[in-house]
Protein backbone atom coordinates (compact mmCIF):
# COMPACT_ATOMS: atom_id res chain seq x y z
CA UNK A 1 0.00 0.00 0.00
CA UNK A 2 2.75 2.43 0.98
CA UNK A 3 4.62 2.34 -2.33
CA UNK A 4 1.44 2.24 -4.45
CA UNK A 5 -0.05 5.30 -2.78
CA UNK A 6 3.29 7.13 -2.83
CA UNK A 7 3.62 6.53 -6.56
CA UNK A 8 0.10 7.80 -7.19
CA UNK A 9 0.65 10.93 -5.10
CA UNK A 10 3.96 11.66 -6.80
CA UNK A 11 2.40 11.26 -10.24
CA UNK A 12 -0.53 13.50 -9.30
CA UNK A 13 1.92 16.14 -8.05
CA UNK A 14 3.87 15.97 -11.30
CA UNK A 15 0.97 15.99 -13.78
CA UNK A 16 -1.58 18.09 -11.90
CA UNK A 17 -4.17 15.36 -11.49
CA UNK A 18 -6.33 14.30 -8.54
CA UNK A 19 -6.59 10.96 -6.77
CA UNK A 20 -10.01 9.48 -6.07
CA UNK A 21 -9.84 8.54 -2.38
CA UNK A 22 -12.42 5.79 -2.89
CA UNK A 23 -10.02 3.86 -5.13
CA UNK A 24 -6.93 3.64 -2.89
CA UNK A 25 -5.89 2.04 0.38
CA UNK A 26 -5.53 4.93 2.82
CA UNK A 27 -3.19 5.11 5.84
CA UNK A 28 -4.78 3.93 9.09
CA UNK A 29 -2.66 5.96 11.52
CA UNK A 30 0.05 8.63 11.69
CA UNK A 31 2.90 6.13 11.42
CA UNK A 32 1.50 4.73 8.19
CA UNK A 33 0.88 8.25 6.86
CA UNK A 34 4.48 9.30 7.53
CA UNK A 35 5.69 6.09 5.87
CA UNK A 36 3.88 7.13 2.68
CA UNK A 37 5.36 10.63 2.98
CA UNK A 38 8.88 9.19 3.28
CA UNK A 39 8.31 6.97 0.24
CA UNK A 40 7.33 10.01 -1.83
CA UNK A 41 10.51 11.79 -0.78
CA UNK A 42 12.52 8.77 -1.93
CA UNK A 43 10.90 9.02 -5.35
CA UNK A 44 12.50 12.44 -5.83
CA UNK A 45 15.90 10.74 -5.69
CA UNK A 46 17.42 13.49 -3.55
CA UNK A 47 17.22 14.24 0.17
CA UNK A 48 14.87 17.06 1.18
CA UNK A 49 16.28 20.58 1.46
CA UNK A 50 14.42 20.88 4.75
CA UNK A 51 11.02 20.53 6.35
CA UNK A 52 7.73 22.33 6.82
CA UNK A 53 5.61 22.38 9.95
CA UNK A 54 1.84 22.67 9.50
CA UNK A 55 -1.18 23.09 11.76
CA UNK A 56 0.85 25.18 14.17
CA UNK A 57 -2.24 26.89 15.65
CA UNK A 58 -4.93 25.34 17.85
CA UNK A 59 -7.62 26.39 15.39
CA UNK A 60 -5.90 24.51 12.55
CA UNK A 61 -5.33 21.45 14.73
CA UNK A 62 -8.98 21.35 15.75
CA UNK A 63 -10.12 21.65 12.15
CA UNK A 64 -7.87 18.80 11.04
CA UNK A 65 -8.41 16.57 14.06
CA UNK A 66 -4.81 16.78 15.32
CA UNK A 67 -3.50 17.08 18.85
CA UNK A 68 -0.26 18.63 17.59
CA UNK A 69 1.28 20.02 14.38
CA UNK A 70 2.36 17.81 11.49
CA UNK A 71 5.46 17.95 9.30
CA UNK A 72 6.39 17.45 5.67
CA UNK A 73 9.47 17.57 3.43
CA UNK A 74 10.61 20.53 1.37
CA UNK A 75 11.72 18.93 -1.88
CA UNK A 76 14.53 20.30 -4.02
CA UNK A 77 12.38 20.14 -7.13
CA UNK A 78 9.75 22.37 -5.58
CA UNK A 79 11.92 25.02 -3.91
CA UNK A 80 12.43 28.43 -5.54
CA UNK A 81 13.79 31.94 -5.06
CA UNK A 82 11.86 35.18 -4.64
CA UNK A 83 10.45 36.38 -7.95
CA UNK A 84 10.43 32.96 -9.58
CA UNK A 85 7.48 31.58 -11.47
CA UNK A 86 5.57 28.87 -9.60
CA UNK A 87 3.46 26.47 -11.69
CA UNK A 88 0.11 25.60 -10.10
CA UNK A 89 -2.60 23.13 -11.06
CA UNK A 90 -6.08 24.58 -10.60
CA UNK A 91 -7.57 21.28 -9.42
CA UNK A 92 -5.09 21.17 -6.51
CA UNK A 93 -6.62 24.39 -5.11
CA UNK A 94 -3.35 26.07 -4.08
CA UNK A 95 -3.24 28.04 -0.83
CA UNK A 96 -0.57 30.56 0.20
CA UNK A 97 1.06 30.95 3.60
CA UNK A 98 3.49 33.72 4.58
CA UNK A 99 6.05 32.15 6.91
CA UNK A 100 9.27 32.82 8.77
CA UNK A 101 11.92 30.49 7.37
CA UNK A 102 14.86 29.31 9.47
CA UNK A 103 18.21 28.16 8.06
CA UNK A 104 20.33 26.01 10.35
CA UNK A 105 24.11 26.41 10.64
CA UNK A 106 24.52 23.61 13.19
CA UNK A 107 22.96 20.19 13.76
CA UNK A 108 20.10 19.63 16.18
CA UNK A 109 20.46 15.87 16.82
CA UNK A 110 17.43 13.79 17.80
CA UNK A 111 16.66 13.60 21.52
CA UNK A 112 13.67 12.92 23.75
CA UNK A 113 12.89 16.50 24.82
CA UNK A 114 12.26 19.52 22.61
CA UNK A 115 15.05 22.03 22.18
CA UNK A 116 14.54 25.38 23.88
CA UNK A 117 14.29 28.62 21.93
CA UNK A 118 17.77 29.61 23.14
CA UNK A 119 19.27 26.28 22.07
CA UNK A 120 17.76 26.63 18.62
CA UNK A 121 18.92 30.23 18.26
CA UNK A 122 22.51 29.14 18.78
CA UNK A 123 22.13 26.70 15.87
CA UNK A 124 20.49 29.18 13.47
CA UNK A 125 22.54 30.71 10.67
CA UNK A 126 19.86 32.93 9.14
CA UNK A 127 16.15 33.65 8.92
CA UNK A 128 14.11 34.76 5.93
CA UNK A 129 10.61 35.55 4.74
CA UNK A 130 9.03 32.77 2.71
CA UNK A 131 5.86 31.75 0.95
CA UNK A 132 4.71 28.16 1.13
CA UNK A 133 2.22 27.00 -1.46
CA UNK A 134 0.00 24.27 0.00
CA UNK A 135 -2.25 21.91 -1.95
CA UNK A 136 -3.63 18.41 -1.81
CA UNK A 137 -3.55 15.79 -4.52
CA UNK A 138 -6.62 14.00 -3.10
CA UNK A 139 -10.21 14.82 -4.13
CA UNK A 140 -11.13 15.95 -0.62
CA UNK A 141 -11.46 18.93 1.66
CA UNK A 142 -8.64 19.64 4.11
CA UNK A 143 -10.78 19.71 7.25
CA UNK A 144 -11.11 16.34 8.99
CA UNK A 145 -8.59 14.56 6.76
CA UNK A 146 -5.38 14.94 8.74
CA UNK A 147 -3.87 11.54 7.92
CA UNK A 148 -4.22 12.16 4.21
CA UNK A 149 -2.60 15.57 4.58
CA UNK A 150 0.42 13.95 6.24
CA UNK A 151 0.68 11.24 3.58
CA UNK A 152 0.44 13.84 0.82
CA UNK A 153 3.85 15.35 1.73
CA UNK A 154 2.21 17.49 4.41
CA UNK A 155 0.27 19.15 1.55
CA UNK A 156 3.36 20.98 0.38
CA UNK A 157 3.11 22.03 -3.26
CA UNK A 158 5.96 24.53 -3.53
CA UNK A 159 8.15 26.87 -1.51
CA UNK A 160 9.59 30.31 -2.30
CA UNK A 161 12.50 31.69 -0.25
CA UNK A 162 13.35 35.35 0.27
CA UNK A 163 16.79 36.77 0.96
CA UNK A 164 18.40 35.38 4.14
CA UNK A 165 18.98 37.73 7.08
CA UNK A 166 21.90 36.87 9.33
CA UNK A 167 21.38 39.67 11.88
CA UNK A 168 18.00 39.59 13.60
CA UNK A 169 18.89 40.64 17.15
CA UNK A 170 16.68 43.75 17.01
CA UNK A 171 13.64 41.80 15.78
CA UNK A 172 11.12 40.42 18.29
CA UNK A 173 10.23 37.14 16.62
CA UNK A 174 7.50 36.46 19.16
CA UNK A 175 5.31 39.09 17.45
CA UNK A 176 7.02 40.43 14.34
CA UNK A 177 4.30 41.62 11.90
CA UNK A 178 3.70 40.08 8.49
CA UNK A 179 1.32 40.83 5.65
CA UNK A 180 0.36 38.94 2.51
CA UNK A 181 -0.70 40.78 -0.65
CA UNK A 182 -2.07 39.30 -3.86
CA UNK A 183 -1.99 41.38 -7.05
CA UNK A 184 -1.05 44.46 -5.02
CA UNK A 185 -3.92 44.18 -2.52
CA UNK A 186 -3.31 43.25 1.11
CA UNK A 187 -5.40 40.15 1.83
CA UNK A 188 -4.08 38.86 5.18
CA UNK A 189 -1.91 39.89 8.11
CA UNK A 190 -0.57 38.43 11.32
CA UNK A 191 2.73 37.97 13.11
CA UNK A 192 5.58 35.54 13.62
CA UNK A 193 4.47 34.26 17.02
CA UNK A 194 1.02 32.98 16.08
CA UNK A 195 1.86 29.30 16.57
CA UNK A 196 1.22 27.31 19.74
CA UNK A 197 4.97 27.61 20.38
CA UNK A 198 4.86 31.41 20.36
CA UNK A 199 8.11 31.76 18.41
CA UNK A 200 9.55 30.35 15.15
CA UNK A 201 12.52 28.87 17.02
CA UNK A 202 10.10 26.99 19.27
CA UNK A 203 8.66 25.34 16.16
CA UNK A 204 12.16 24.26 15.09
CA UNK A 205 12.91 22.92 18.59
CA UNK A 206 9.79 20.75 18.47
CA UNK A 207 10.47 19.58 14.90
CA UNK A 208 13.96 18.29 15.74
CA UNK A 209 12.44 15.73 18.12
CA UNK A 210 9.59 14.58 15.87
CA UNK A 211 9.24 10.77 15.74
CA UNK A 212 9.58 10.68 11.96
CA UNK A 213 13.03 12.29 12.35
CA UNK A 214 14.08 10.03 15.22
CA UNK A 215 17.17 8.74 13.41
CA UNK A 216 18.04 12.05 11.79
CA UNK A 217 17.02 15.12 13.72
CA UNK A 218 17.86 18.35 11.93
CA UNK A 219 21.17 19.05 10.22
CA UNK A 220 23.25 22.08 9.35
CA UNK A 221 22.00 23.37 6.00
CA UNK A 222 18.38 22.36 6.62
CA UNK A 223 15.66 24.90 5.88
CA UNK A 224 12.55 24.95 8.09
CA UNK A 225 9.28 26.75 7.36
CA UNK A 226 7.74 27.45 10.74
CA UNK A 227 4.01 27.78 10.09
CA UNK A 228 1.76 30.41 8.62
CA UNK A 229 1.67 33.95 9.97
CA UNK A 230 -1.27 34.92 7.73
CA UNK A 231 -3.60 31.93 7.53
CA UNK A 232 -4.24 30.28 4.15
CA UNK A 233 -5.06 32.36 1.07
CA UNK A 234 -6.27 30.89 -2.25
CA UNK A 235 -4.18 31.57 -5.35
CA UNK A 236 -4.46 30.86 -9.05
CA UNK A 237 -2.45 31.11 -12.22
CA UNK A 238 -1.88 34.76 -13.14
CA UNK A 239 -1.64 35.94 -9.53
CA UNK A 240 1.42 37.60 -8.02
CA UNK A 241 1.87 37.39 -4.26
CA UNK A 242 4.13 39.25 -1.87
CA UNK A 243 4.79 38.44 1.78
CA UNK A 244 6.14 41.48 3.62
CA UNK A 245 7.98 41.01 6.91
CA UNK A 246 9.20 44.59 7.27
CA UNK A 247 12.77 44.60 8.62
CA UNK A 248 13.15 40.96 7.58
CA UNK A 249 12.37 41.77 3.96
CA UNK A 250 9.86 40.69 1.36
CA UNK A 251 9.38 37.66 -0.88
CA UNK A 252 7.38 37.49 -4.09
CA UNK A 253 6.02 34.68 -6.24
CA UNK A 254 4.35 34.69 -9.66
CA UNK A 255 1.95 31.85 -10.41
CA UNK A 256 1.54 30.30 -13.83
CA UNK A 257 -0.58 27.44 -15.08
CA UNK A 258 1.09 24.06 -14.69
CA UNK A 259 -0.87 22.87 -17.70
CA UNK A 260 0.84 25.47 -19.90
CA UNK A 261 4.43 24.74 -18.74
Amino acid sequence: MKSDLANQLWQARMDGSLIDTSTVDLPSDETAAYDVQAAITELQGKPPVGFKVGATSKAAQNALGFAQPFIGPLLNRFSRKSGDQVPVAACHKPLLEAEVVVGLAQDLPPRSSAYTTDEVERAVGWISPGIEVCATRFDMELAGNGLLLIADSGINMDFVLGDPVSEWGDVDLSEHPATLSVNGEKVAEGHSGMSVFGHPFGVVGWLATHPSLSTRGLKAGDIVTTGTCTGMTPAKAGDEAQADFGALGQVTARFVSAEER
